[in-house]
């Protein structure tokens, strides 16, 4: 396995990342037009899903307000009816309701000829493991044109399902951040449901012929007494952030680690 060298917070990404909804996956280093991708970059659209019980608890662990407050910076926000985000055990409903926003034109396609949509996808816990599947969702969906499907952002909160033992990136999603606790404390809400085990994020793993890139961020090296419930309020900022100018967060910048290579 290997490790690749460089973070987003070195790239140049800029005008580049709009590249990715009309023509797939671009190197960051690549030249483009400021002008033409401001226009290319005019609509933004944020998903997000939430863990497996919140819907029913109704305890959203602080995930509406951070997907509320990124709407407000002018993304467009894929709602599930009055809420900001979608349940976890909902994904084709998640699924079905961003692809119907893609296709701007109604014609049952996500190509060349809906609006330029930067596609932004937050998830937290069994919703994060959810968010990455609807990523290859949406490139392989026979409705989706090449190079059309791809992700231009996707923030993983403590992504974490049974029985998977780690999180694989989709090769669609040019930036991804990851942000996990890796120490589960006792009174952690998922310690009596996990027979005290606790969950804990899984560890992000992206394909080495990956042109995008990704951030790992252990909460353990940044704050103290993290648990699974209490990711999203410790790393709001940080995913608003990276959300919003498509950059590392630097107070955590020490912390930050380029995802382990396949």
């Amino acid at each position: 396995m290997a490790v690749r060298s460089r973070l987003v917070v070195t790239s140049p990404i800029g005008s580049a990342l709009v590249l990715l909804t009309v023509m797939g996956c671009a190197d960051s280093t690549s030249d483009f037009d400021q002008q033409e991708a401001e226009q290319l970059d005019r609509r933004k659209v944020l998903l997000c899903q939430q863990g497996l019980s919140d819907r029913v608890t109704g305890w959203d662990k602080g995930l509406f307000e951070l997907c509320e407050s990124v709407e407000e910076e002018g993304f467009e926000l894929v709602r599930d009816g009055d809420h900001p985000a979608f349940g976890a055990l909902d994904e084709n409903g998640a699924y079905n309701a961003l692809f119907e926003t893609l296709d701007t034109n109604r014609d049952g396609r996500v190509d060349g000829r809906d609006e330029p949509t930067a596609v932004h996808l937050v998830g937290f816990s069994w919703g994060g493991v959810n968010i990455t599947d609807i990523a290859r969702r949406l490139s392989a969906d026979r409705r989706t044109a090449p190079g059309s499907g791809g992700v231009m952002a996707m923030v993983l909160l403590d992504a974490y399902q049974p029985f998977h033992g780690r999180l694989d990136i989709p090769r669609s999603v040019y930036l991804t951040w990851v942000y996990r606790q890796s120490e589960t404390t006792d009174d952690d809400c998922s310690h009596d449901v996990s027979f005290g085990y606790g969950y804990r994020g899984l560890e992000p793993r992206q394909a080495s012929d990956a042109l995008g890139f990704c951030v790992d961020v252990d909460l353990e090296d940044v704050a103290t007494g993290v648990g699974h419930c209490g990711v999203v309020d410790v790393a709001a900022d940080a995913a608003f952030h990276n959300l919003t100018t498509r950059h590392d967060y630097a107070p955590w910048a020490e912390a930050a680690r380029a995802c382990v290579l396949d």
